[in-house]
């Protein structure tokens, strides 16, 4: 009878240890999550503000370029090749922050998608022990998270060809996959005897 209050006991205790871990883990994902946003909307807004100021500058020298004689051509021709230069370049900037989010967020997710192939590593592993009538129940459990697993992976490639613009939606819809992994693990864990 202590026996098995103490293997209760024990159970508990790894259950809430285990979330603790999942919730730090989730904390730091969200952080990164954070920053990566904030990185992205602050270089979205100093970008945006650079290209109109430049692009404003760009209209006005091509006004003068009508009013102005040859000389005044020349130095306005010069000076639209300089913003156009680091109108470039702040494009280029902009593009290799993307490429960083992106770099980030993936990365972010194929961690939490390496974690979760653990799990149903760690479940596939226990099944093969378990009583054929249990196996093949957890068989069809992990059939459907294996599905939902390659359905992530998808979600996480999107990141390769999301714009500034679709940025936040792919990483929603790579979080929605995470989330219904996980409920397929969790589902074929409890079959488990």
């Amino acid at each position: 009878m202590h026996t098995r209050h103490l293997s209760t006991l024990a159970v508990a205790l790894s259950l809430v240890l285990g979330c603790e871990d999942a919730e730090k883990e989730k904390a730091k994902a969200a952080d990164l999550q954070r920053k990566a946003d904030e990185r992205i909307s602050k270089i979205e807004a100093q970008t945006a503000e650079k290209v109109a100021s430049a692009e404003k500058r760009v209209a006005e020298l091509q006004d003068q370029l009508i009013e102005a004689g040859a000389q005044a051509k020349a130095e306005a021709d010069e000076e639209v090749s300089k913003l156009k230069t680091e109108a470039d370049k702040l494009a280029a900037e902009a593009a290799a922050a993307i490429k960083k989010a992106r770099a980030a967020y993936k990365e972010t997710e194929r961690n939490e998608l390496t974690s979760l192939s653990k799990d149903l590593d760690d479940v596939r592993a226990k099944a093969q022990s378990a009583p054929p009538k249990v196996k093949t129940q957890v068989d069809q459990a992990l059939k459907d998270a294996t599905a939902k697993k390659d359905a992530a992976r998808k979600a996480i490639d999107a990141f390769d060809d999301a714009t500034v613009e679709t940025m936040k939606t792919a990483k929603a819809k790579a979080d929605q996959a995470m989330a219904q992994l996980k409920q397929a693990i969790h589902t074929a864990r409890t079959k488990l005897p």
